[in-house]
């Protein structure tokens, strides 16, 4: 028996690309609320959009087609999702990008994937994904749920901390200590139980070397 393939994890960035959503019911908008999240230029083809994507598309935050997807549509795009409640349609959909080198996701169809969409839940700049590989829908989204209940708020300071710190000082072992220290060291610990003049007394010791060599603000 073959093992099969792990899927390849990754965070998309999406600001600025177009983004193609053919569909408009309810899987549809949770997609399309998803994408514009992450800053992308999303049209959306579909006869019929629930209340909420036609909002956004009066508010210029989506571009709605309202109509049956054509051929051709998916030209133009860098990404594809197809939610259309025709089932017949997800593989015209699917079929059109592949040949086009476009990837494209197809709900409720893994086989016609080429990337799954995991359960998402956010904290800040945090974000807990879990996946399935399109197998167990209901159980990544429970587990995500699971997880994400353990994100506190001093897991969002840490993690602001440590991407302004990534901004201000330059690369180096002495830099990549202290982002540790921030994520599980002292200093972390700290704002863990909410000793956040401590742990900023600490973090103005540690930038000292810093502070004299002229390196930080």
């Amino acid at each position: 028996m073959t093992t099969p393939h792990l899927d390849y994890a990754v965070c998309l960035r999406l600001e600025g690309r177009h983004v193609l959503l053919v569909g408009g019911g309810t899987i549809a908008e949770g997609r399309a609320l998803a994408v514009l999240a992450s800053g992308a230029r999303l049209r959306v083809i579909a006869p019929e959009a629930t209340p909420t994507l036609r909002r956004l598309a009066e508010g210029g935050q989506l571009e709605w087609l309202p109509r049956p997807y054509q051929a051709g549509d998916v030209r133009g795009h860098h990404l594809v999702l197809a939610a259309a409640d025709d089932a017949a349609v997800g593989p015209r959909v699917a079929a059109e990008a592949r040949a086009l080198g476009i990837w494209v996701n197809t709900a409720d169809e893994p086989a016609l994937c080429d990337f799954t969409l995991p359960s998402v839940g956010r904290r800040g700049p945090i974000t807990i994904a879990v996946s399935t590989a399109g197998q167990a829908p209901a159980l990544a989204s429970h587990l995500r749920e699971v997880l994400t209940a353990q994100v506190a708020r001093h897991h969002v300071w840490r993690a602001r901390l440590s991407g302004w710190l990534r901004e201000q000082l330059p690369r180096g072992r002495e830099r990549q200590r202290l982002l540790k220290d921030v994520a599980t060291g002292g200093i972390g610990a700290r704002l863990a139980r909410g000793e956040r003049k401590a742990a900023w007394a600490l973090l103005r010791e540690a930038l000292k070397p810093w502070k004299t060599s002229g390196e930080t603000p």
